[in-house]
């Protein structure tokens, strides 16, 4: 089976093809706020490693909004122009670090971070949102679990940064379970925040 992975929640993005379950091409992307227009050079450049792909797989977030709807509108455009399977998971459950439960955490602004437990890859619950002090208290406390940081989180510093792989997805893929076309949705914990003109 051939797959193509792709993660672009976090600034830190990337791009992996597997065949029939090894790792033979991986790009690593800087994509801030999911802006970056290097995802569809790397798609382009390892064109000839996902041709004849069986599968494609995408990491949901949560994370960047823009990172988000880009990721699931290029899969559905390849699930629709290909006729290939398409595969999610929780961008939390893809942190490339070797520990089988632990905790995710990202800056989800306006005062707030997101939460997530994981393990077996899988998420124990639903995503949530939490004030900062409260996971302050937590990160300072005891925790059940080590506490890995997504990108920034301003004062925690102190925390084992760690980002979502499309190696761990690519890997990951071959298990999941495919969507029917249109069912691909990502996480999003807070609606998007939306400019809109003055009138007058």
């Amino acid at each position: 089976m051939k797959i193509l992975a792709l993660d672009i929640s976090s600034a830190e993005g990337g791009v992996a093809v597997a065949v029939d379950g090894e790792i033979t091409d991986v790009r690593r992307l800087d994509v801030p706020r999911g802006r970056g227009a290097e995802v569809f050079s790397a798609l382009e450049e390892l064109r000839p490693a996902w041709e004849g792909l069986d599968r494609m797989a995408v990491g949901i977030g949560p994370g960047s909004y823009n990172g988000l709807r880009t990721a699931c509108a290029l899969a559905e455009s390849f699930q629709r122009a290909l006729g290939i399977e398409i595969v999610a998971a929780p961008s939390p459950c893809l942190l490339d670090v070797r520990e089988e439960r632990y905790f995710a955490a990202g800056d989800a602004r306006g005062g707030m971070v997101y939460l997530a437990e994981v393990e077996h890859r899988c998420l124990r619950g639903e995503v949530r949102l939490i004030k900062r002090d409260e996971f302050f208290q937590m990160a300072d406390g005891v925790s059940p679990a080590p506490i890995f940081r997504v990108g920034v989180i301003a004062g925690a510093e102190k925390l084992f940064a760690a980002r979502p792989d499309a190696v761990v997805l690519a890997r990951l893929a071959p298990s999941l379970i495919p969507l029917s076309t249109g069912r691909l949705s990502p996480i999003y914990l807070k609606p998007p925040h939306i400019t809109t003109p003055r009138v007058g």
